[in-house]
């Protein structure tokens, strides 16, 4: 029986590990959201192409993290003859020895508010980069006269459509 307690420890020891480098991989993607938003913003395109380079460098590294997670997971699961494949973290908190549940907890807490953080940042990613696309396309209507609507005005808040053909105009906010 001991041994089996030995082994469960290590387990749990292995997937404290797992997860410690986990976190560290969506911290560092999320420095580089906030870093490929800023780039957006200042229209910084070559800033932009290497930020994207080292993001997909970064996101088989965190796939592999991911997976040593789950395998740990899963040998924890069979160990304690789970009818799970993969046990969640909540449940691997519940098996835990009570010196590493807190680890575990903290770890569990630190995943959910990155990947919150990181589906945020690229939420205000895509809203940015397609604003732009949309003025962009917006004005290259208004440049060469082929508006679709009658009046388009492009304000700072999006397309607010009104009545006359002959009066297209660009609002640029600062």
């Amino acid at each position: 029986m001991s041994e089996l307690l030995m082994n469960m420890d290590g387990a749990f020891e292995e997937l404290v590990h797992a997860l410690a480098i986990e976190v560290k991989l969506y911290t560092n993607l999320d420095e580089l959201l906030k870093r490929k938003q800023s780039s957006i913003i200042d229209g910084d395109v070559e800033s932009l192409q290497s930020i994207v380079h080292e993001e997909q460098r970064l996101i088989p590294r965190i796939q592999s993290a991911t997976q040593a997670r789950e395998l740990r997971a899963s040998t924890i699961g069979a160990l304690s003859k789970l009818r799970v494949k993969t046990p969640s973290l909540k449940e691997l908190i519940d098996l835990s020895p009570s010196h590493m549940s807190q680890k575990l907890i903290d770890f569990r807490t630190q995943l959910i508010l990155s990947l919150d953080r990181i589906a945020h940042a690229n939420r205000e990613n895509e809203f940015l980069l397609n604003s732009s696309v949309d003025l962009v396309r917006g004005l290259v209507q208004v440049l060469l006269g082929t508006e679709e609507n009658e009046h388009v005005h492009y304000g700072g808040c999006g397309d607010i459509a009104e009545g006359s053909r002959r009066k297209s105009h660009v609002d640029c906010q600062i």
